[in-house]
């Protein structure tokens, strides 16, 4: 960018704007709403919580999963997970019923299935332990696994971070994935069958989990969301897709008026002129930039899409959008 530019203005493109959550992320709206405030703040960002951020309860909540698993694999009965969940998980889930259905789903246990499971567990603590958030940078949890070994990323330019450093760990590194993985592709006679990327950032991370672990069970991934009912009681830990999409429609016509001077009238509207405070020619600007960049992401036919569009067909998700 050109040097007259303010430094603020350099900062707020390279660290906000092209850091909108293209997923939408689990606690959206807020991703957005931050980048607004730096608009209106006419400031350089803090952390933008955008992709592989994920706040202590959202980890939480993978532990629990990540215990029904375990126990799974140990061969425990599913009251036994479902008395500590109970009385410890961080969800007032009937985890007896959660549990209960996880065993009925994963069926009758065999070599490849457990692991297929051992494998998931395993990527989902990997999540757990790599996600960052203020003051957890991929420092507290899961500090008892080996998931891979430690990488440094991030820094400036790569993430929405400040300008830290972010620790990674790199599971294709580990000699027990690769030889659960190799075992796998043995088992099942296609090493690319079983393949599968999680995050913990994303809305729905755990019904994605939940189509795995169903998937697991039939002996093949699932068609459609449509075969997988949701059994891991899941829907409040993503956002209400029907309240997701209407505010989107809210904001992004709250700030095509806002840099063209108009107008408009509603809570998305007023709270977003607000953040924005009075406009200048290079607020306007970057509010233009903004809008046209998350424009492209409602079209990305990728979560984000299903987010703020959501097929009739789709499975709601419970957690109100502010």
């Amino acid at each position: 960018m050109h040097n007259s530019v303010p430094e603020w203005v350099q900062q707020i493109v390279e660290k906000s704007i092209n850091f909108a959550p293209p997923c939408g992320h689990y606690l959206f709206p807020r991703g957005f709403l931050e980048v607004i405030d730096t608009i209106g703040g006419e400031r350089a960002p803090g952390l933008i919580h955008s992709c592989f951020a994920a706040a202590p309860d959202r980890k939480r909540e993978a532990m629990d999963y990540c215990l029904c698993m375990d126990a799974w694999l140990a061969g425990a009965s599913p009251e036994s997970p479902a008395r500590e969940l109970t009385a410890l998980g961080q969800r007032k889930a009937d985890w007896h019923a959660v549990c209960r259905d996880l065993w009925e789903v994963l069926g009758e246990r065999s070599e490849l299935k457990e692991l297929l499971v051992e494998r998931t567990l395993h990527q989902v603590r990997n999540c757990i332990k790599a996600g960052i958030w203020e003051g957890d940078i991929a420092c507290r949890c899961m500090r008892d696994q080996y998931t891979g070994d430690y990488v440094e990323s991030g820094g400036p330019g790569e993430y929405s971070n400040r300008d830290l450093t972010v620790p990674d760990f790199a599971e294709s590194a580990s000699p027990r994935v690769q030889r659960i993985t190799s075992r796998i592709a043995e088992l099942s006679g296609d090493p690319h069958l079983w393949a599968w990327d999680w995050w913990i950032c994303a809305p729905k991370a755990f019904r994605y989990l939940e189509k795995r672990l169903w998937s697991i069970g039939a002996g093949h991934p699932a068609k459609s969301s449509k075969e997988v009912a949701g059994f891991l009681q899941c829907e409040d830990t993503y956002p209400d897709q029907d309240q997701a999409a209407a505010w989107w429609r809210s904001f992004c016509e709250a700030l095509d008026c806002w840099w063209q001077g108009r107008p408009t009238a509603g809570a998305v509207a007023d709270d977003a002129y607000r953040r924005l405070g009075k406009d200048t020619p290079m607020k306007r600007w970057l509010v233009r930039l903004f809008l046209r960049k998350i424009r492209r992401l409602e079209q990305n036919d990728e979560e984000f899409t299903r987010l703020v569009n959501p097929p009739p067909h789709a499975k709601r998700g419970s957690r109100p959008v502010p």
